[in-house]
């Protein structure tokens, strides 16, 4: 598959909160490596464990992402995890259902693209302006009590 099929990540796409950051460059690299795979004998396997090694470290993600949303207050909280729910059905879905290796790539772009961009631009930068403002609140709060 052509190099510039893959899902390349972007300064513009960092929130700033490292940790958060840190995972969405790995969940990049993970989907990345189906653009690597060539026809071989043993391509449904290496499909699988693709598959399966994004799906579990969407979840991590999410969950780390949901306990650090929690630990700030962050008022969006519920309405972050849903899109999450919905994101992880869409997953099993495409581990779920056999197809062709084309296929399955053209998917998980659509996926990829729905998770690692539109999310990230979206709904994550959202959690990273909501943490600077508490930051800058907690900074003048402190100041005030000189």
């Amino acid at each position: 598959m052509p190099h510039q099929k893959k899902v390349h990540w972007e300064d513009n796409y960092s929130i700033g909160i490292d940790f958060i950051d840190t995972q969405h460059q790995k969940l990049f690299e993970i989907v990345n490596k189906l653009y690597d795979l060539e026809e071989s004998p043993n391509i449904k396997e290496e499909i699988r464990e693709i598959l399966y090694a994004f799906k579990d470290y969407t979840i991590v993600h999410f969950r780390d992402e949901e306990e650090y949303m929690k630990s700030i207050g962050y008022p969006g909280l519920q309405k972050h995890h849903e899109i999450h729910e919905q994101i992880i059905e869409s997953l099993a879905t495409i581990i779920q259902k056999p197809a062709k290796l084309s296929i399955i790539k053209t998917k998980m772009r659509v996926v990829a693209k729905r998770i690692l961009i539109d999310h990230i631009i979206n709904e994550d930068q959202k959690i990273a302006v909501y943490a600077r403002e508490q930051d800058t609140q907690e900074e003048i709060f402190s100041l005030d009590e000189l």
